[in-house]
């Protein structure tokens, strides 16, 4: 048999959710510029700083995966969905002022994913149209020269 959970255990759950939810929003804003930086890098063609650069930003994103499966552990230990709808329903289970600022937290934190989504499929679109470039290229060096129907 499972006992019930306290209502310090709960609380203790939910302060944790909003304080994975704040992190999250830092660790976002620095993906944010992180993604922003790595277009500037690719524009440049800095390899060797990109390679640095994706290395960090990896690893941030890694991090930002795990917050996001403790959350949804945390969710699930509460009864809740483990999924976006899941974060509304607690919120709308908490008392006013706290429920307010948390859903200020949590729609704040959902802009940043959408925003770095955006950033990442561009320069996502960046690096295929410069790949596509490069391939041209050594195309164009495999295939013979024909000028006027004589090979140079």
């Amino acid at each position: 048999m499972v006992e019930p959970m306290s209502k310090n255990a709960k609380r203790e759950i939910i302060q944790g959710i909003v304080r994975g939810i704040r992190q999250d929003i830092d660790g976002y804003k620095q993906l944010k510029s992180l993604l922003k930086r790595q277009r500037e890098l690719m524009q440049s063609r800095d390899n060797q700083g990109l390679h640095h650069h994706n290395e960090h930003q990896s690893h941030l994103c890694h991090n930002l995966m795990i917050k996001a499966g403790e959350r949804r552990k945390m969710l699930k230990s509460l009864g809740f969905e483990a999924t976006a709808s899941g974060v509304r329903s607690l919120i709308e289970r908490l008392p006013e002022p706290s429920s307010e600022q948390v859903s200020m937290l949590w729609n704040n934190l959902v802009s940043l994913v959408k925003e770095s989504k955006q950033m990442n499929e561009a320069n996502g679109k960046l690096l295929v149209a410069q790949q596509e470039v490069i391939n041209q290229i050594l195309q164009r060096d495999e295939l013979p020269a024909v000028d006027y129907g004589e090979q140079r």
